[in-house]
């Protein structure tokens, strides 16, 4: 059987050592999926959350990636800022560098969602899903809730 291993992008070893700052020694597996393009994830428990972390990129050396964390989807994150955005996200929200915020807002003016806000200087990153109910929130999202 081929091995599937290949170099770890950028944006995946900034999150690994986002990651290890956070007290998490997390190790994503980084695979091919074809065309080019790549797939790698971790799962674990961090800020008493049970998390699921996935990057996509379009080739090896992408600059941008998509991040998945659990529900939410960021696209286009810059690659060097992959760990600053996870910094942001479960250092409740500030780090000095980047800013998380989780806000309910309304869609096309009727739909609740919340939006998921991460700025990393002057870039701004956002993920928007359906509003749940206050008991499926994440100890991490209900650290990030802004009234």
């Amino acid at each position: 059987m081929a091995s599937h291993r290949m170099n770890k992008s950028p944006a995946v070893a900034q999150a690994e050592t986002a990651l290890r700052s956070l007290g998490v020694r997390a190790s994503f597996n980084q695979r091919p999926v074809g065309r080019g393009r790549w797939f790698a994830d971790w799962a674990g428990k961090l800020a008493d959350s049970d998390v699921y972390v996935a990057f996509t990129g379009k080739s090896p050396d992408a600059r941008k990636v998509r991040l998945l964390l659990d529900d939410w989807i960021f696209d286009d994150v810059i690659d060097d800022h992959a760990g600053k955005v996870l910094q942001g996200i479960f250092s409740a929200g500030a780090t000095g560098v980047t800013e998380a915020t989780l806000r309910t807002r309304r869609s096309l003016l009727l739909i609740p969602v919340q939006v998921l806000k991460v700025s990393v200087g002057m870039k701004r990153y956002t993920a928007t899903r359906k509003l749940p109910s206050e008991d499926e929130l994440a100890p991490w999202e209900r650290a990030l809730t802004a009234d």
